[in-house]
């Protein structure tokens, strides 16, 4: 399994959309049969840090969805919305290790 996780800055002005559209994509995403978990977060103290937590259950999975439509959407509706570049961060899990404890449902 891979877990990436997405740091994005958003423009305060642009909070809302960047909302919209990411929800969208994340309802795309979970749909796709690689995707364990796809959950967006929002920063508390400020709203406009966001990350996105993604779980893949192969390495093939993530370049998949880098090829959906509902990815390539979101990543050109929010693009002109970013404060700052999106930083990405590829981890290994170490536990679970059963993919069934990472499955939405």
């Amino acid at each position: 399994m891979i877990v990436r996780l997405i740091r994005v800055h958003v423009r305060p002005d642009a909070v809302e959309a960047f909302e919209e559209a990411t929800r969208l994509n994340h309802q795309g995403s979970i749909a796709e049969p690689g995707v364990l978990r796809f959950d967006v977060l929002r920063s508390p103290s400020d709203p406009g840090q966001y990350v996105l937590y993604e779980v893949y259950a192969t390495h093939e999975a993530t370049v998949a969805h880098k090829e959906t439509a509902h990815y390539t959407e979101w990543k050109s509706t929010v693009e002109a919305m970013m404060a700052a570049p999106r930083e990405s961060e590829v981890l290994e899990v170490v536990a679970p290790v059963d993919e069934r404890a990472w499955r939405v449902t």
